[in-house]
């Protein structure tokens, strides 16, 4: 069989612009990680979804917000 040189095996062919968007970063070592790790290579954590700062300031804002209307709301119905 003549080699073709127009044949592309795409199962080897790399993005190179998606190769960033795979990565994240390692809450413990700050070290770059696929994805899809379960655990730091680097460092050996367990990687597990970190909130942004700031969310679960806002959260905590909302949840105190919601008792103090449900407080207020039990005081008026009395």
């Amino acid at each position: 069989m003549p080699y073709d040189d127009d044949y592309v095996d795409e199962e080897w062919v790399d993005d190179e612009g998606d190769a960033e968007d795979d990565l994240l970063i390692c809450p413990s070592c700050r070290q770059a990680v696929h994805e899809d790790t379960q655990q730091c290579p680097h460092c050996g954590d367990w990687i597990t979804p970190v909130w942004p700062k700031g969310r679960s300031k806002r959260l905590l804002w909302i949840v105190a917000a919601v008792l103090a209307i449900l407080g207020l709301l039990m005081i008026t119905l009395r």
